[in-house]
């Protein structure tokens, strides 16, 4: 019993200065727990307006992920189910002579249609904003060696 305790003691000793010799982690944002958070440089997008430019694709990082927004939202939001500007462009796949991503199939609804007689959109999916997110041009902030896999 007395040698149990006794490498008990002996172990919690070792383990106390050995925790009390480690330097605490340097946190990733580079400054005091308890500092005040500071805002993040302001981004620029590829495209600040829609249709502006030539604002590029973004590739896609992993199967099934919803295509991300190379272009400023600010405007067009909140979106609601009255008023939502990404209709007025994505309901098609051309406006005004420039090429754009057409919304997908899964958001127009099988049984209602639109007065021309066409598949309406389904209104459950009218948030563009909860999947579509807009992106910019930003280094990451920790390295990484993520490699994604759309195929």
């Amino acid at each position: 019993m007395k040698k149990t305790v006794s490498i008990a003691l002996a172990t919690l000793l070792v383990t106390v200065i050995g925790c009390a010799t480690v330097a605490p982690p340097k946190p990733m944002r580079g400054a005091d727990v308890t500092a005040a958070d500071t805002a993040p440089d302001l981004k620029a997008y590829s495209a600040k307006t829609p249709g502006v430019g030539e604002p590029r694709l973004i590739t896609r990082t992993f199967v099934g992920q919803p295509p991300l927004v190379p272009h400023n939202i600010e405007k067009y939001v909140p979106l609601t189910a009255e008023e939502n500007a990404c209709l007025d462009c994505h309901i098609t796949d051309e406006l005004r002579g420039q090429k754009m991503p057409k919304m997908g199939k899964s958001h127009f609804s099988q049984t209602v249609k639109a007065k021309d007689g066409t598949p309406a959109v389904e209104m459950t999916r009218f948030q563009c904003d909860t999947c579509h997110v807009p992106q910019v041009d930003a280094k990451e902030l920790v390295d990484t060696r993520f490699v994604g896999v759309t195929q």
